[in-house]
């Protein structure tokens, strides 16, 4: 009986260190995580995003029901999350900037529990490190990804022990959890959701399987009843794909170079011969070599994106983790399916380091390789991140920062004159546009609903090719008292080519009320005439 007794306090005591050792390490990845999102809010803004998810929030917040009242070719959750916000807790930019940094938090964290049960812990941490710097882009769906392939890879035992408990998941609610990033990201969740199906039904994962198609038929029900199936499909599978949807030749392009073909090659090497392990490490170190000797920067972008396809390949060829891979190879493949950005990669980098641990597995877990690819991939990046290369798009670091005096945009950060000229337009349109009048704002790169709390009273808010489906005429013909149009874009590029033959149509209409720094103001002459 004392042996006995012995052996389980000698046991629980390990445990106890085991839950110790993984709360913390994954509570600094959570810290960390978290702060770099509130760093880099703090020294840039792109008006181009925020305005899109935001000002359609705002309008959900008021009322709007999307697809029905206004087009909308996206999947609701991550507006509904923002909506959700903003009526909660009210018009303030900084609870934004709190959400994304939790779910920045929370990815690392469910990563680490992903990677801890593929490799032991000392790589576990080690090879999720660099998700610390690593970049960020709406998060939630990757964090829904990961939940719902943490739940999947549990099988209804523990994820990751933890000293309250087990965090376990049945397998029914495993597979109703598949269908989520459907709901939030159209184009990552549609080939998730294709895959988990199958998968489902190949391994025999009935409980899974059964949880899934609840999942679904009840998601149609709900959109049905508070969107109108017509209205959903015809703007989230019609409209979206006609307007995004690139050819697949395109979208496979970045597996056509040689690099990444010799890199595949060595690679395969490692993986099939014992002794040769250490070749997985060459794609790294020339990555390295060429950062440091043969530098461009476009060169080092892609190598650093490289890595995507690379680990793409080489982690289907791990037996043991092959359902949790595949569902990966979707993800990714569904993330570019609307714009084949590999550059803009929508939060899904802690998707790489679980095939980057699913690939170690294979090669016998040597913690020296694992060393060496976290400090390349930590040194990629935090250049990448500091740079900021993918958002050439816009002019984010040209001129002095500034922060805002209005309360809802406290926490918003910018460079250059762009919030100045706002504030001047917002108390300009506070002093002389009644609230009940209809504005419209073109091409529509601000947070102007968000910050004066207006109603929106046009059923487009931004204006571009993607999300815009009405021609000049069209826009012309909206009911609207004022006109306000933006001389200066922070997004660089034509957004709206068409904002010249609208406003031609617009301006025998139009009176000029006001030009101010960056916007000239117009009152409609109907308008006028109707007072």
């Amino acid at each position: 009986m004392a042996t006995s007794l012995e052996h389980s306090i000698v046991a629980n005591h390990a445990r106890s260190g085991r839950y110790t050792a993984d709360t913390f390490i994954a509570s600094v990845l959570f810290a960390a995580s978290a702060a770099v999102v509130v760093w880099q809010n703090f020294r840039l803004t792109i008006l181009w995003d925020v305005s899109y998810v935001l000002e359609n929030a705002t309008r959900m917040a008021a009322g709007d029901v999307p697809y029905r009242d206004f087009p909308f070719p996206y999947a609701p959750l991550t507006f509904m999350t923002q909506a959700a916000i903003i009526r909660i807790f009210g018009r303030a930019y900084w609870h934004h900037i709190a959400y994304a940094a939790l779910a920045c938090g929370a990815a690392s964290v469910v990563t680490y529990c992903i990677v801890r049960r593929i490799v032991a812990r000392p790589l576990a941490a080690i090879l999720c490190a660099p998700l610390m710097p690593i970049p960020f882009y709406d998060p939630d769906c990757c964090l829904a990804i990961l939940i719902a392939i943490a739940a999947v890879f549990s099988g209804g035992q523990a994820i990751l022990p933890v000293r309250t408990g087990r965090i376990a998941c049945p397998p029914f609610f495993a597979g109703a959890l598949s269908v989520v990033p459907l709901l939030i990201k159209q184009n990552i969740g549609i080939a998730f959701v294709a895959v988990a199906l199958i998968l489902f039904l190949l391994q025999r994962m009935w409980r899974s399987l059964a949880g899934l198609v609840a999942a679904i038929a009840v998601s149609a029900a709900v959109i049905a009843i508070a969107f109108g199936a017509s209205n959903y499909i015809q703007w989230t599978v019609r409209y979206a794909t006609a307007r995004r949807l690139p050819p697949l030749s395109q979208l496979l392009s970045i597996y056509n170079d040689s690099d990444l073909w010799w890199w595949i090659a060595v690679c395969l090497i490692a993986i099939l011969f014992r002794h040769a392990r250490w070749l997985i490490l060459v794609p790294f170190l020339w990555s390295e070599y060429q950062f440091f000797f043969d530098y461009d920067a476009s060169d080092a972008e892609v190598n650093f994106l490289h890595f995507w396809p690379l680990f793409l390949v080489l982690g289907l060829f791990n037996r043991r983790f092959r359902i949790p891979a595949l569902l990966i190879f979707a993800s990714v493949h569904g993330a570019f399916l609307s714009q084949v950005i590999w550059g803009s990669t929508y939060g899904i980098w802690p998707l790489l380091i679980i095939l980057i641990a699913i690939v170690i597995s294979s090669i016998d877990q040597p913690l020296i390789i694992a060393i060496v690819i976290s400090v390349v991939l930590l040194h990629f990046g935090s250049w990448y991140i500091w740079n900021n290369d993918r958002l050439m798009y816009a002019k984010w670091n040209e001129g002095a920062m500034f922060t805002s005096s209005l309360p809802p945009l406290r926490g918003m950060h910018m460079r250059g004159e762009w919030l100045p000229d706002f504030e001047e337009l917002v108390a300009f349109t506070n002093t002389h546009i009644p609230s009940s009048d209809a504005i419209l704002s073109l091409p529509g790169e601000d947070l102007f609903y968000f910050t004066t709390g207006r109603r929106p009273r046009v059923p487009v808010l931004m204006f571009d090719h993607t999300v815009n489906p009405y021609s000049p005429e069209q826009i012309a013909a909206f009911n609207v008292q004022w006109v306000i149009v933006k001389q200066r874009l922070q997004v660089n590029g034509d957004p709206f080519p068409e904002l010249g033959r609208t406003l031609e149509l617009l301006r025998p209409q139009l009176q000029l009320v006001a030009r101010l720094k960056n916007y000239d103001v117009y009152r409609r002459l109907s308008a006028i005439a109707a007072n």
